[in-house]
């Protein structure tokens, strides 16, 4: 089973519990997916968040059952999650564009948004937005068993402990000791895993991949990861306001499909990869960025 057909399994969830609590972390579950990356991804392929999906799905299926006429208003508003009158006729008014009362006209016309199906084809379309990073190419290599090993922080609960942990790591050369025991790649890296659904945080490690099995020297933190295929993408963006750090991760996936693979969930991580002579200092540049992969199977 590819991605797009898990997707098509997540819409189908959403379609049958549509007058209920979605729930996000069963939807992530279907697609075999973090949660926090899977309302991302959703997000990269369809250009539209997977709250604004289903509170355009039910405001359409509302329209129909107005039409019917056997509920009254009230009893539409509740069915499809509001909790007054007013509200839905309010969000009712601003997607259709008339009351919930004039809806009961046959000949009424609503503003349709119609059930989501995906295709392959789906990730081929030009994309036109405003995002101040590109992702210039991208490759797909084997990445053998290595051990990374780095500084650990838990990230996502707030405050953004990531610049402050890289910054310290380099003031005090920190990486002194990796460097001197023949690392695995030659570019420090970011690596994000573990994420957490239920506080939305994940551990990120600011090191090096160094050879699977090496001793981890005091201080340091390390997980060890499998051997895979990894896309290696080159984002090229602006370093001033972040756009290359927040855009990477929806790029690669979106380079990912288009090149016939699929990002690989099951292996937890993804990672942000640095070349030594990278100023952040600088305006604009270029990082890469590793994301397990598989082939895609239609």
């Amino acid at each position: 089973m590819n991605a797009f057909e898990r997707m098509n399994m997540v819409i189908d969830y959403i379609e049958e519990n549509i007058t209920e609590e979605i729930n996000y972390k069963q939807a992530a579950a279907i697609a075999c997916c973090p949660q926090n990356q899977f309302q991302r991804f959703f997000s990269y392929i369809t250009e539209i968040t997977l709250t604004e999906y289903i509170r355009r799905r039910r405001l359409t299926l509302s329209a129909f059952e107005l039409q019917k006429g056997k509920l009254r208003v009230i009893d539409v508003a509740l069915k499809y999650g509001y909790d007054s009158h007013a509200s839905f006729t309010r969000a009712f008014r601003d997607f259709h564009g008339i009351s919930p009362t004039k809806a009961r006209n046959k000949s009424t016309v609503f503003n349709i948004y119609p059930k989501l199906t995906f295709q392959i084809q789906n990730m081929n379309k030009e994309r036109s937005d405003s995002k101040m990073a590109v992702l210039g190419k991208i490759e797909f290599i084997e990445l053998p068993a290595v051990r990374m090993i780095g500084k650990k922080v838990v990230n996502g609960g707030g405050n953004n402990p990531v610049p402050e942990l890289w910054e310290k790591c380099f003031r005090e050369n920190t990486f002194d000791v990796l460097e001197c025991s023949s690392p695995v790649i030659e570019y420090y890296i970011g690596w994000m895993g573990e994420y957490n659904n239920e506080t939305g945080t994940f551990t990120y490690l600011a090191g090096m991949l160094m050879p699977a099995g090496m001793k981890v020297p005091d201080g340091f933190d390390y997980r060890d990861l499998q051997s895979c295929i990894v896309g290696n993408g080159f984002i090229n963006g602006d370093f001033a306001n972040g756009d290359v750090f927040s855009h990477s991760h929806d790029l690669m996936v979106g380079g990912i499909l288009e090149n016939g693979y699929e990002p690989d969930y099951s292996y937890g991580w993804s990672a942000e990869v640095y070349a030594k002579d990278l100023s952040f200092d600088a305006e604009e540049g270029t990082i890469n960025y590793f994301c397990p992969c598989k082939k895609l199977h239609v």
